[in-house]
């Protein structure tokens, strides 16, 4: 099938790290003198591309890298439900475990001890398209959020609850990211393979009143997503 074979080049042509998620792909003329096979070609080969995930198509915009990952940028405040649609991946949450325990020494230094001596911890796992994506753990100095219906926590963004239920206005995020590989026990709550590459984010969200708000321990698949962070160049140490 040519069109097969002429998917299997894109994907290589693309997909060798040189262009990021989210770059621009050739315009249909362009990939039919390139490749020189016909119009009708070009588009099942692309269609084939989107259908395994490695190329997104957008109504009046074009053609788009994906690579099967959706792309964050580093300590955004964009929740994961507003960012999973945007991201068009059909977001959706699964309720883990809820609970109220006494906070730890760390977590008294980073919360304050006028919070009160308990957190709340709240552990989901956040899918897209169905597929578990990220598992993620967050402690919280609200611990009126535990008396909150189970379900509310899967169908609400947790900062538009502590917008709306609390009157707490987020302010700055610091995310440190580093990568692990996932353990027996990350994996089966994740349903991976043992030992897949995982990136581990560590978030800590304050207020506007610069108040610790939310500190997160995200597991997110490699596999499905990937960072980016713009920054304005302001000097050379070249």
């Amino acid at each position: 099938m040519l069109y097969a074979e002429v998917a299997n080049k894109i994907r290589d042509e693309f997909g060798g790290g040189q262009f990021s998620p989210g770059a621009a792909m050739p315009s249909e003329n362009t990939l039919v003198e390139a490749f020189s096979v016909s119009r009708s070609t070009i588009r099942k080969a692309l269609q084939c591309l989107e259908d395994d995930g490695f190329l997104e198509r957008r109504q009046g915009q074009g053609t788009f890298l994906k690579q099967g990952k959706y792309q964050r940028s580093v300590s955004s405040r964009l929740d994961f439900i507003s960012h999973g649609q945007r991201a068009r991946g059909r977001p959706s949450t699964r309720l883990l475990s809820k609970e109220v325990r006494p906070k730890s020494i760390a977590e008294i230094s980073l919360f304050g001890s006028t919070s009160g001596e308990c957190i709340v911890e709240i552990q989901r796992l956040r899918l897209m398209k169905g597929e578990v994506c990220v598992l993620q753990t967050s402690m919280l100095p609200i611990v009126a959020l535990a008396q909150i219906p189970d379900d509310v926590f899967e169908k609400r963004s947790l900062y538009r609850m502590l917008e709306q239920e609390f009157d707490i206005v987020l302010g700055t995020v610091k995310e440190t990211l580093s990568c692990t590989n996932a353990s027996e026990e990350v994996a089966s709550l994740m349903n991976v393979a043992p030992g897949l590459a995982v990136f581990v984010s560590h978030r800590v969200v304050r207020s506007t009143l610069g108040d610790v708000v939310e500190v997160s321990r995200n597991f997110i698949r490699s596999d499905r997503y990937c960072f980016v962070q713009d920054s304005a160049i302001l000097g050379s140490d070249d």
